[in-house]
């Protein structure tokens, strides 16, 4: 009797530590963050992770959503569409009611087929315009597609700094070829047709080749599109080759880790992108930058500060519908949100923002400052 009494009392100890973990289990909100964490591509996705992680925290320090703690699944992407899925396949075993996704549109192409299967909201800062041409209600982009970016960055090379004979320099992921086909396009409209058109592998350390054949073409400007550790190739070596005109650079050259890869060579360099966190006077973004580099003693970029907005958008979104995927994904369809860098609204496409900025840098005092050229809208009326 003494016996079966004590393994009754052990067998109740095991269910209450059970139920105990089952509760806390069921205590929280699970949320999937999917970036790059190693290879080249860290240096955008980490900052990506860690606005997440700081939105998160934010929310649980007041409590969390509804009085139910946060708890991000994050897990790392690296730089191939197997480690994405594979990434993917992790998260959802967690039982996520939503994903943030990584920037990189080659591997967000390779999510999508399961995304939809599983019926899962993602949400993400990638620019490349087919995301959202694929058909697929679960997908949400929180950053200004291709048409939008390179609309204004072909506009302003045209129109403010008078090109008429532009080159072009492309990285082949899909990123590239979108930027590509939505640049060329615009410059057919205008009557005008590149003098040099070059291609370049993501990975690739030396860009003399592609940067010499655009040389003897005599352009007037140099239009790239390109990711943050090859966009430092190409700017670096075009100022090492003495190749003296204005150049153009995608988003990725507005990122404090290629300013310190290349130094010297940022100067005069024009940029589009679509907010600069480190210099923006609003004080609600000063304050977040300090915040930010205070936790996580880096500065952010424009993607990790649009990447804040989209994890609260999606905070916002849970808390009025509750951990429910189909609920999520209609919310999100239907609301407008106004974040940091400006407001959200998506429309038919599930395209959430519509604002872009040229930039010009300069090197003052040994670092790389912006200076403010134009703003552009093309918010739908």
């Amino acid at each position: 009797m003494h016996n079966l009494f004590k393994n009754l009392s052990s067998f109740a100890l095991v269910l209450c530590l059970v139920l105990i973990f089952a509760v806390t289990s069921l205590a929280e909100i699970k949320v999937g963050v999917i970036s790059s964490q190693t290879s080249s591509l860290a240096i955008l996705g980490q900052r990506q992770i860690n606005a997440a992680i700081l939105a998160a925290e934010e929310w649980n320090e007041k409590g969390g959503i509804n009085e139910t703690k946060i708890r991000l699944i994050i897990e790392d992407s690296s730089d191939k569409t197997t480690t994405a899925v594979t990434a993917l396949d992790r998260v959802l075993g967690k039982n996520v009611c939503a994903i943030l996704g990584p920037i990189y549109s080659f591997q967000l192409f390779a999510m999508f087929p399961e995304v939809k299967k599983e019926k899962i909201p993602m949400l993400s800062t990638s620019g490349t315009r087919k995301l959202t041409q694929m058909d697929n209600r679960w997908y949400f982009r929180t950053y200004p597609h291709d048409g939008v970016t390179k609309q204004a960055c072909t506009l302003y090379a045209l129109e403010e700094l008078k090109s008429k004979r532009p080159s072009l320099m492309s990285v082949t992921t899909e990123y590239g070829k979108s930027g590509y086909e939505i640049i060329t396009n615009i410059l057919k409209a205008k009557g005008i047709a590149p003098v040099a058109e070059t291609w370049h592998e993501k990975a690739d350390k030396d860009m003399t080749g592609q940067l010499m054949r655009i040389k003897r073409s005599d352009p007037d400007i140099i239009i790239s599109q390109a990711h943050p550790s090859d966009t430092a190739i190409v700017l670096k070596q075009q100022r090492d080759l003495g190749i003296d005109v204005p150049h153009m650079a995608s988003s990725a050259a507005s990122m404090p880790s290629v300013h310190k890869l290349i130094g010297e060579a940022m100067e005069g360099v024009y940029v589009e992108t679509v907010t600069l966190p480190n210099f923006d006077p609003d004080p609600n973004i000063r304050a977040w930058t300090k915040k930010y580099i205070e936790k996580f003693k880096k500065k952010p970029d424009s993607f990790a500060l649009l990447y804040y907005d989209t994890a609260n958008f999606l905070f916002e979104a849970i808390k009025a519908v509750g951990p429910n995927r189909t609920k999520i994904r209609d919310w999100l369809e239907t609301t407008r949100y106004k974040g940091l860098a400006g407001q959200y609204r998506f429309d038919q496409e599930h395209n959430g923002a519509f604002f872009a900025i040229i930039v010009q840098y300069h090197i003052k005092d040994g670092k790389a400052v912006p200076e403010l050229k134009k703003k552009y809208d093309f918010t739908p009326k």
